[in-house]
């Protein structure tokens, strides 16, 4: 499977839901680069600090540069709402063709937070990531005191794979600390066994 994942992926324009689209980020998507790594709360439970303008537009030029790549691993998408074409947030998949797998993510503004958006985006990735890419392997990182996204990735059947104990460095505004992170993952077999 890992063989046609670059065909696969070279065919991408975007992944639907039933309320929301996530297509590749443009040069265009600054300003929801901007909204999301600017607000101290939806990066509580993340090691990233907050990005000034200047910090974003390079990070968003790096996201471009990743989709121009001819090997994609980091397909990063801004998601946008079907219903009026408002940017919702951004969600990616991180492959790696080594162990055969993919880590999924979102980030949403704190606005579009409770609308039930992150377990229809977290179905939707692993649908791909297994229908599309077909890898042997998905899961996600997450913060234990995130108790909102370890029910997400619970209810979608997900498990608990590993809880790390000061796992991840997070530097917020030059103070380090360490944080526990928790593994969750699904097999293939197991996620299309339980449609």
């Amino acid at each position: 499977s890992v063989n046609r994942m670059n065909t696969e992926i070279g065919e991408i324009k975007q992944i639907e839901t039933e309320r929301l689209i996530a297509r590749p980020f443009s040069a265009d998507d600054l300003d929801m680069i901007f909204r999301l790594y600017s607000d101290e709360e939806i990066l509580r439970y993340t090691p990233f600090d907050i990005m000034d303008m200047e910090s974003a537009r390079r990070h968003l030029e790096g996201i471009l540069q990743d989709w121009a790549e001819t090997s994609l691993t980091d397909l990063e998408f801004l998601i946008v709402s079907k219903e009026d074409g408002r940017k919702t947030g951004r969600c990616g998949i991180h492959i790696d063709t080594g162990s055969d797998s993919a880590m999924i993510g979102w980030f949403l503004p704190q606005e579009e937070w409770g609308k039930g958006y992150a377990t229809e985006l977290t179905k939707a990735m692993l649908d791909f990531c297994f229908c599309t890419l077909g890898v042997h392997r998905a899961y996600a990182l997450c913060n234990p005191e995130n108790k909102s996204s370890v029910r997400v990735l619970e209810k979608k059947g997900m498990r608990k794979e590993a809880h790390l104990r000061k796992k991840c460095r997070y530097t917020k505004n030059g103070v380090v600390s360490w944080h526990d992170e928790l593994v969750f993952a699904i097999l293939r077999e197991e996620y299309l066994s339980g449609e």
